[in-house]
């Protein structure tokens, strides 16, 4: 990985940003980097996908409750993409976050949004990335503790974390997946984790799934009424097969609840949608995940 330029934020106390590039493809990617509150040896790691969007909600949250007692100082990482990437962040995400090529979605989305999607499916390179070469750079650099990463994800960001979870477990020991896209190419992660559920390989780690109660099918269509008649939405909903994020949710949980030495916890908050379930889980998940 290339550091391409790094400089202090002047809006994010104790916090740098860089922009890097991997060293296995033609991406650029802005990381933002905030420093716990307080000096400590070996601190943990927070890595959260979609930094554009959680890099300052997440810090100031972990502020709150590493002063609270109510987590450890962590060293919060935020992967987003620099503002003048050529291809806009909330479509950029989709090539690093999904586990297989799904040209028809790429399509329909884009239609939906009005843009052009780049191709997904290459969710298996930029997890090697953040394992081979983000991860060691942040270690090496504020001396954070190899052992104690957590990594943290919503909706695509959600798929993408409980991916890594059955791809490489051991590359984090916590997980923190919400309003996640199990959807995708369904039943892929399903599939995926009834395999994983059968070793019997003891595992030192957590997980927590999150979900607004108005993530099922049914609130989803209360929330977005006639906008879903209309073509596009009709189109894109049939490709998803009429997604209710609180059963796959519940359904993933009871999977991996199976899986020796394992923790597992979902969570469904109330009233809560897709846009605003990662406000309350973040501060639910980390809690629970440490304990607290």
């Amino acid at each position: 990985m290339k550091i391409l330029h790094r400089e202090a934020s002047n809006t994010l106390e104790r916090t740098e940003l860089w922009t890097v590039q991997p060293d296995g493809y033609d991406q650029q990617y802005l990381i933002t980097i905030t420093r716990p509150s307080l000096p400590v040896q070996r601190p943990h790691g927070l890595l959260l996908t979609d930094g554009n969007y959680v890099a300052g909600t997440a810090m100031q949250l972990l502020y709150f409750l590493e002063i609270g007692n109510l987590a450890p100082s962590n060293v919060v990482v935020s992967i987003g993409f620099p503002l003048d990437n050529p291809v806009p962040p909330m479509v950029a995400r989709n090539q690093d976050l999904t586990p297989s090529a799904w040209p028809e979605w790429d399509a329909s989305y884009g239609r939906i949004l009005g843009l052009s999607c780049p191709p997904s499916g290459n969710c298996d390179r930029f997890r090697t990335f953040i394992i081979d070469e983000l991860k060691p750079a942040i270690e090496a650099e504020f001396d954070v503790d190899p052992g104690e990463w957590t990594l943290a994800g919503h909706s695509l960001g959600g798929l993408f974390t409980t991916h890594t979870l059955l791809s490489a477990p051991h590359a984090f020991k916590r997980y923190f997946a919400v309003g996640s896209s199990f959807w995708w190419h369904k039943p892929l992660m399903f599939d995926l984790a009834r395999t994983f559920a059968t070793s019997t390989e003891e595992r030192d780690i957590s997980v927590y799934l999150g979900v607004g109660d108005r993530e099922s099918w049914e609130g989803l269509r209360e929330e977005w009424g006639e906008l879903l008649e209309t073509p596009n939405w009709k189109e894109y909903l049939e490709l998803m097969q009429n997604p209710d994020l609180v059963r796959d949710n519940d359904a993933m949980a009871a999977i991996l609840a199976t899986c020796p030495g394992m923790r597992v916890k979902a969570e469904t908050y109330t009233n809560e949608t897709h846009g605003t379930a990662p406000f309350v889980a973040m501060s639910q998940g980390i809690r629970w995940l440490y304990g607290k």
